[in-house]
């Protein structure tokens, strides 16, 4: 009786648990915006929860490693404690991987992100507890068929393909939050210059199509640096944070969410990004953002001195007038 109580109670706390959980994926699913009038009123859940996305992404990462790696000892050395413990780690990773996915899905409303990239993230990191689910009814099958090798081969496969989508889901987010380069910016030059070899060959091509006046120059070899460096992270190819982009022309003029121009060229007095550059390290709005690296002087002088130029990018061959600007 007692044994029949135990399972029962842990079966209504999983059941609790996962009830939760679905019901944050409800919350993620719902619409985005509500009616205009109603919003003043409503607490709005989603610019809350979404956040959270990057502290609870890593707990099913961790599980699931720890049920993968206990797995694999269990391979050498059998052992009943071992494999409740897997079954535990499992299903914890199930549950913080639904929560992780939705708060993801919030995140993902928002709009910052490049959509390609976006999209990728958003398929593998769905597919962790999806193949979580499909990995723990697997050790439940080949657990009462224990003669039966193949449900064990099934199950042992599963969680090693768990784990690869759980490398590949982490590889996107990161690309997502930190950009493209963000793992190989300090590799060995050989590394670094073997996987940018294709940026290299773009650049060459760009100078030997006679993109080579000073300006344009000027751009390639000093505020292009300083724009990949700082900048690229948030408003990069890869990541649009408050819907802005700085890395093409077309983009860069425009103002975002704000609606102001966030580069006037030849007047960066008016130019929002120097505004933005300008304020105090404790300004709320101040460009890097606190827990980025900031801008030295020379690099603030140097975005400047772009600016008044003619903010010239190697796309338009030339520095654009103020009257390009947007706003």
């Amino acid at each position: 009786m007692q044994r029949i109580l135990k399972h029962t109670a842990r079966g209504g706390l999983g059941l609790i648990l996962m009830g939760a959980c679905f019901a944050t994926a409800a919350v993620a699913a719902a619409p985005m915006s509500p009616p205009e009038e109603t919003v003043k009123h409503l607490f709005q859940w989603r610019p809350f929860l979404a956040p959270f996305h990057a502290v609870v992404l890593h707990f099913p990462i961790g599980f699931v490693t720890v049920a993968f790696l206990l797995e694999a000892y269990r391979v050498f050395r059998p052992s009943e404690e071992i494999r409740r413990v897997t079954v535990m780690m499992l299903w914890l990773g199930l549950v913080t991987g639904v929560l992780s996915a939705s708060f993801g899905l919030m995140r993902a409303g928002s709009g910052e992100y490049e959509s390609r990239m976006l999209e990728l993230h958003k398929i593998y990191g769905l597919g962790v507890p999806v193949a979580t689910v499909v990995t723990i009814l697997l050790q439940w099958i080949a657990q009462r068929h224990e003669t039966r090798r193949l449900w064990t081969n099934c199950y042992r496969g599963v969680l090693a393909a768990t784990i690869g989508l759980v490398v590949v889901a982490g590889h996107y987010g990161g690309n997502l939050t930190h950009g493209s380069k963000y793992l190989v910016e300090n590799a060995p030059d050989f590394l670094r210059e073997f996987l940018e070899g294709d940026e290299e060959l773009l650049a060459d091509m760009a100078t030997t199509t006679g993109v080579t006046d000073e300006k344009t120059r000027f751009y390639t070899e000093k505020v292009q640096p300083i724009l990949s460096a700082k900048c690229h992270s948030c408003h990069g190819p890869e990541k649009q944070k408050g819907g802005y982009r700085i890395d093409k022309a077309e983009f860069a003029l425009k103002g975002g969410d704000s609606e102001s121009a966030a580069i006037k060229p030849g007047d960066p007095i008016e130019s929002n990004v120097v505004k933005l550059i300008l304020l105090p390290s404790t300004h709320d709005d101040v460009m890097p953002p606190e827990g980025k690296q900031p801008l030295t002087s020379e690099e603030i002088m140097t975005i400047i001195d772009w600016i008044r130029s003619g903010a010239a990018f190697p796309e338009t061959g030339q520095a654009l007038s103020s009257t390009n600007s947007a706003g």
